[in-house]
């Protein structure tokens, strides 16, 4: 009785077994939804892009000459005002000393030719005035004259005009004596001008410098005795002039006209030698016109020393560096010679920071100036703001074109350039659209679709997909309140029956 209960016990037990395995197997599988609903999607972009300072600084070299000493190296942060380059200013030294000597030889050949001038400037009023004089005295003289030979003009008019003649030839012999002595007054502002100039050290030049002098002297020589001849021709006529017949004046009218005659002669010979030293004066003035030239010389050199001084401060005080920064590059060394002007470091500020990251056409349409940015350089974390977009295209290590952007790092720390930095940038969030959650969504060659779930049996649906963050991608296609499925294993059940575990999804 005992084994035949023990029996029908074993039976139900293995009954029971497979009747609850039978309705497990027979029993639908249970799969988590969630409804497609509207709400918002914040996209974002990965990248990763190098640290640089804020703007790049070309450092110039201040002078032309020898590096002495370079103070910098590739990598040093400076300061502005820090000294980067160390010059020998022995080239600077020697131009300063040459232009010193400028403005001194020019300083004197202005001092000697302001001299002269003034000394010929007065010799020339002088003259000037002795000539007005001696007008006033002969028209006087020659009145008195007039008076006497008036008195007697009938007996006296061939006297009269043997004078005029005698006059006469003096009056020519006087202007071509003046003449010489105009002739004779460029000589010898010639010679002065030989004697300013001083000899050469070219034995050649002084030699034909010496011959032109002695030429001169020669001319000079010959002008005079022409003067002396036609001053004695001057004091013979006048001696003939005097000897004339007077006959027809007594004796006090004769003495007094005598006296005026002799007057006569002294004030002519007066005004011809006034007439000689103003012609003279005038001649040497004419030579010593070029001292406006003298004082540009003076003026010229004063320049070329000032900006000699300058240069040798220049090289003394050395190359400082522009801005506060990073050297990146030293494009000489100590020793090398270098022009005025030409590049000798270049750095980048580090009064701020900045992110250049390259960006593919696809995403470039998502990026605006002033979206925040999260950075990343190792274990330090920093915000930015996109700050650039370039409107040109630059190829990327592959070959491909992509937009540069540039995002300023907000930090008040140093850091360092040419790091590496990892960036994500939140681009413009898409408010109030249909959306489900990123592991909703699958994708073959067909394209994206999703899995549903409507009245309990599981479905496949292709959907248009839109910008999508960590969480949430924006769809197309769905309707708002539609229950898709989580599991990815739902594609196994795709026309089948499913019990459905609904899940609420959490902001």
């Amino acid at each position: 009785m005992k084994k035949i209960l023990r029996t029908v016990i074993i039976i139900l037990l293995i009954l029971a077994v497979a009747g609850g395995g039978l309705y497990y197997y027979l029993s639908p599988d249970t799969l988590q939804t969630v409804a497609v609903e509207r709400g918002n999607v914040t996209p974002f972009l990965d990248g990763t892009g190098k640290i640089e300072g804020d703007r790049k600084v070309t450092v110039y070299s201040d002078v032309a000459g020898v590096v002495d000493v370079r103070y910098a190296e590739t990598g040093q942060r400076v300061s502005e005002g820090d000294l980067l380059l160390g010059y020998a200013g022995e080239r600077q030294q020697n131009e300063v000393e040459l232009a010193e000597t400028d403005v001194e030889y020019s300083e004197k050949m202005l001092d000697a030719a302001s001299g002269n001038r003034a000394k010929y400037q007065k010799k020339y009023n002088e003259a000037l005035q002795q000539i007005e004089n001696c007008k006033s005295v002969y028209a006087l003289l020659e009145m008195n004259i007039m008076s006497i030979e008036i008195k007697d003009q009938e007996k006296n008019y061939q006297i009269k005009e043997q004078q005029k003649q005698y006059q006469n030839d003096i009056y020519k012999k006087q202007q071509e004596i003046s003449a010489r002595q105009t002739e004779l007054a460029k000589i010898e502002a010639d010679l002065k001008a030989l004697e300013l100039t001083g000899s050469d050290d070219d034995d050649e030049k002084a030699a034909a410098q010496e011959a032109k002098v002695n030429e001169l002297v020669n001319q000079s020589k010959a002008k005079q005795d022409e003067i002396k001849k036609l001053n004695e021709d001057i004091s013979g006529d006048q001696r003939a002039s005097l000897c004339l017949p007077q006959e027809s004046m007594d004796p006090e009218t004769y003495k007094t006209y005598t006296v005026y005659r002799n007057n006569l002669e002294t004030v002519t010979r007066m005004w011809s030698e006034a007439r000689t030293d103003r012609d003279t004066a005038q001649s040497m003035l004419t030579a010593y016109r070029e001292i406006v030239s003298d004082e540009q010389q003076v003026e010229r050199s004063r320049i070329t020393l000032s900006k000699a001084e300058k240069e040798l401060a220049r090289a003394e005080n050395g190359t400082a560096a522009p801005a506060s920064g990073i050297i990146t590059n030293c494009l000489v060394d100590a020793g090398a010679y270098v022009e005025k002007g030409v590049p000798v470091f270049e750095m980048q500020s580090d009064d701020s920071y900045k992110v250049k990251m390259m960006v593919s056409k696809y995403d470039i349409a998502s990026v605006s100036e002033g979206q925040i940015a999260d950075i990343r350089v190792g274990n330090s974390k920093y915000t930015g703001r996109v700050s650039r977009i370039s409107q040109s295209a630059e190829n990327d290590a592959s070959g491909k074109a992509r937009a540069g952007i540039e995002i300023t790092i907000d930090t008040d720390e140093d850091l360092i350039v040419g790091l590496d930095a990892d960036v994500t940038l939140q681009l413009k969030s898409a408010e109030g659209v249909l959306r489900v959650p990123t592991e909703c969504i699958y994708t073959d060659d067909g394209g994206s679709y999703v899995y549903t779930l409507e009245k309990g049996t599981v479905g496949k649906k292709y959907v248009t997909v839109g910008v999508k963050d960590e969480d949430y991608t924006q769809v197309e296609d769905l309707a708002e309140g539609l229950h898709v499925i989580k599991d990815p294993g739902a594609g196994a059940h795709i026309g089948e029956k499913v019990k459905e575990e609904f899940v609420r999804e959490q902001e």
